[in-house]
């Protein structure tokens, strides 16, 4: 009797699960978006055969790599292929992570800079490895050289061999210098 009062109140259970409406808004509590409720966030920019810097605004694009929003814009990057798609990055770091598969198709690069606020190329920049970035690798770019700052080729090995202040060893060693 007692079996068959649990087997019954697991198929009552079921049923109204398999039932039931969802209550909350589309796009909320996991459901599915209706196309008119979609956040108006971008993937990438497209036809920018030019190969300049795009000027955005913050939570118009999200990171190629991790995906979150570019809302920081001062640490800001993008990268540009041949055929002018333009891919935008929250955090440096997470530009060079992407462009361990995808360099290939990449004319240039971007980053906004900390001390000037201008867009220039990622190569040309000097770079601090102790900034508040967003993803917490500490890479802000600046473009008038510094003492202490390390260049682009430097960034991207401290960043691709882990060394950055995301290690606890690293971060202790830095930020005790």
């Amino acid at each position: 009797m007692k079996l068959s009062l649990k087997v019954l109140a697991i198929v009552t259970l079921l049923s109204t699960l398999l039932s039931a409406e969802m209550k909350c808004a589309p796009g909320k509590c996991g459901g599915s978006m209706s196309s008119d409720t979609k956040q108006s966030i971008k993937l990438l920019y497209k036809g920018n055969t030019t190969h300049k810097a795009i000027d955005i605004k913050a939570n118009t694009y999200s990171c190629a790599k991790c995906k979150m929003n570019v809302n920081a814009l001062d640490y800001a990057t993008q990268a540009i292929k041949k055929n002018g798609d333009t891919y935008f990055f929250d955090d440096i770091g997470c530009m060079v992570l992407w462009l361990e598969k995808n360099a290939e198709e990449i004319v240039t690069s971007y980053v906004m800079t900390l001390d000037t606020h201008k867009w220039i190329k990622a190569a040309q920049a000097h770079y601090s490895r102790i900034a508040p970035s967003p993803m917490g690798y500490g890479f802000g770019a600046v473009e008038a050289p510094k003492t202490n700052l390390i260049s682009y080729d430097a960034m991207k090995i401290f960043m691709l061999k882990g060394e950055t202040l995301r290690n606890p060893a690293v971060k202790k060693s830095l930020l005790s210098e």
